[in-house]
């Protein structure tokens, strides 16, 4: 390893605060790698909450590793292990957390750049295990699942004491890969690729089948309102500086038709403040950072407003992110105002009432405008609004909706600054708009120039970029399968550029087989992973969008989608 190399990874171990590594070794060495850069990585609850659960685990010696942020431009890039500067070869087992599909370029390229065969039918047993996790696998792991020998569908938390415990009689007894995977392979939420074949006619699949049992369980942790997840370690180099993310709720009950975490997060949990608390004084002691809460929805038996008279006193710091707008009150702007917090996020997704019942939005532009009105007086710098747009039934009165939205809400809030961030709409698996069609870049390449030409006449807007190849690609990777590999072998011919990646837009194959609408009854390649909600819901789910049915939050007491029968 070179100087300047060690040098930046001992500035990001300074960096830290909270939880440090203090074992120097174990039965078995573990690299949990997330594949991007570490401002990033260290504010991804899941990735950093389960790199301390895998640490508390006797036998088990668990470690980090990102790529720098210019690694592209760098010839002097190497994956080390930030704790130990150790290589990938040195380690047992590699275990990578993916939360977005975009990263799954930088796993091929990762695996090439360390010289370790990228599929798992290459590698012999002289290799380290290579293990993968995150919801962008879990959800449909098929177009890079043959890289894996394993890979975890679904939440972490219960699995890292199953796969530790394997992990060290594998190494105790001397097992080789065969025997290991062989032995995991009923574990509840344990996909092993090789055992599982597919059959396809022409770009259908006909059959999923194998010698794993089918279907494989999503797992599902089932401790949530008892101990939460929270950043056990906070950094000044984080995309959020120095601020511990504290999980408040997992899923969210509100059912947007688009939306993978919502579905996939089922049943919809409930912590609480006390119990953040009690970890927060626990991995920070004296020296409490700021906190921030991941709420996709607020749930009324929180009482976040109980927190006001620890925040006046200035014992903790509070930052909320996106906010539904159903869930405002009165008492969460005042808490918003005490915090001095200057931006506030909310996101209509639709310019018109029409499109967002499609989406399962109740609220209309008439409450983001009665709202818009209401944060003049709190303090409020920044309104930051998302859209989406190539959504299912979508009109161009849809898309001029979205620019007289915001020129409403500019005459309203004349002096705030309105940031505008429109993205595409990408048809996820386990949802109920994952039969759709995407829209045709060239349709989404006008959307946007429109929204972006009007959109600069404005005082005091701005609309963020989006770049239309990795749009594509996202498209493609979040419904595709095995046959991707094809692809990918001429991508690692020039991964440092945009070159290849650019050229295979425009093979009608990857359009023809992954951005069409689906038939009702078609095989995904994720049809063999349950999540517990039912096929026939989704469907359903899908049929009331187009009709402009809202379907009522989640409650306790339903059975209808399957997930908590």
């Amino acid at each position: 390893m070179n100087w300047k190399l060690k040098k930046e990874i001992l500035d990001v171990l300074n960096s830290e605060k909270g939880f440090k590594l203090s074992k120097k070794g174990g039965d078995v060495k573990l690299l949990f790698i997330y594949p991007s850069t570490y401002n990033v990585s260290i504010n991804n609850l899941g990735y950093i909450g389960l790199y301390h659960i895998f640490n508390e685990q006797q036998g088990i010696l668990c470690e980090r590793a990102y790529i720098p942020i210019d690694w592209k431009k760098r010839k002097d890039f190497r994956v080390y292990s930030i704790e130990g500067f150790r290589e990938l070869r040195d380690f047992d087992v590699l275990l990578f957390s993916v939360s977005f599909e975009l990263d799954f370029f930088n796993i091929i390229y990762i695996l090439n750049l360390e010289k370790i065969p990228l599929y798992s039918y290459e590698r012999d047993d002289s290799y380290p295990l290579i293990i993968g996790g995150g919801i962008a696998l879990s959800s449909n792991p098929e177009a890079i699942s043959e890289i894996f020998d394993l890979i975890l569908i679904g939440e972490g938390e219960d699995m890292v004491s199953e796969l530790s415990e394997a992990l060290i009689l594998k190494k105790k007894n001397g097992w080789t890969k065969e025997r290991f995977l062989n032995t995991v392979k009923d574990y509840e939420g344990f996909y092993i690729p090789k055992f599982i074949k597919f059959t396809y006619n022409g770009k259908k699949i006909e059959k999923i089948w194998g010698d794993q049992k089918l279907p494989v369980r999503r797992r599902i942790y089932s401790n949530f309102s008892n101990n939460p997840m929270v950043s056990p370690i906070t950094s000044n180099k984080g995309v959020f500086s120095d601020m511990a993310l504290c999980e408040l709720v997992r899923g969210c009950k509100y059912q947007c038709r688009f939306c993978l975490a919502g579905y996939f997060y089922r049943p919809y949990r409930v912590s609480s403040l006390e119990r953040i608390y009690e970890k927060v004084n626990w991995f920070y002691k004296e020296d409490i950072p700021k906190l921030g809460f991941i709420v996709p929805a607020i749930d009324p038996s929180l009482s976040l407003i109980n927190v006001k008279d620890y925040v006046v006193r200035g014992e903790i710091l509070i930052s909320f992110s996106s906010l539904r707008l159903e869930d405002i009150t009165e008492d969460i702007l005042d808490l918003i105002k005490i915090t001095n917090q200057k931006t506030i996020t909310i996101a209509p997704e639709a310019g018109t009432d029409r499109l967002r019942k499609v989406l399962n939005k109740k609220f209309t532009n008439d409450d983001i405008l009665n709202f818009s009105g209401k944060i003049k007086d709190y303090g409020i710098k920044t309104l930051k609004l998302y859209f989406m747009i190539g959504l299912p039934t979508e009109t161009w009165e849809d898309i001029e909706g979205i620019l007289d939205l915001i020129m409403n809400i500019r005459r309203i809030v004349k002096k705030m600054e309105i940031s505008v961030s429109v993205s595409t709409f990408i048809p996820k698996p386990h949802t109920p708009f994952q039969w759709e069609k995407m829209a045709d870049l060239e349709y989404i390449e006008r959307v946007r120039s429109y929204l972006l030409k009007n959109l600069r006449k404005m005082d005091n807007a701005k609309m963020e970029d989006e770049n239309i190849i990795w749009v594509f690609w996202q498209g493609v990777l979040s419904r595709g399968d095995r046959r991707l590999k094809e692809f990918f072998k001429e991508y690692i011919k020039d991964p440092h550029s945009l070159r290849i990646l650019k050229k295979l837009v425009k093979d009608n194959l990857l359009k023809e087989y992954y951005l069409e609408e689906k038939e009702k009854d078609e095989i995904f390649p994720w049809s063999f992973i349950d999540t517990g909600v039912k096929r026939e819901y989704l469907w359903r789910e899908r049929e009331k969008a187009y009709q402009g049915v809202i379907t009522l939050p989640c409650n306790n007491y339903c059975k209808t989608c399957g997930v908590c029968i």
